[in-house]
């Protein structure tokens, strides 16, 4: 059904500022403490983070591998080829004034 004037289902103030608050919630879990039976997780002497927690099990499953070296390094990029069946010739002109 097609919005008329005065319509209630507009949304006259933008986009809902609530999925802003769930992003911070999420930062805000991810930066907690990891826990396992109500003790803290150690890893080398070191207190972890769930966020921490959660690369670490990417890291050992197949599926996650790929978005685990992605998140570390960057994105692989994507092979490209191109085929050069002759001479690409380039000018440059430069305006010297």
């Amino acid at each position: 059904m097609p919005f008329t004037k005065g319509d209630p289902r507009i949304n006259r103030k933008g986009r809902p500022k609530t999925f802003d608050k769930l992003r911070e919630l999420a930062i805000q879990i991810a930066q907690e403490q990891a826990t396992s039976k109500g003790e803290p997780i150690i890893v080398n002497g070191n207190f972890v983070t769930n966020a921490e927690m959660i690369l670490r099990q990417w890291m050992k499953d197949p599926k996650n591998q790929e978005k685990f070296i992605q998140y570390a390094f960057g994105k692989v990029p994507d092979k490209v080829d191109v085929e050069n069946k002759g001479a690409i010739k380039i000018t440059v002109t430069y305006d010297d004034k």
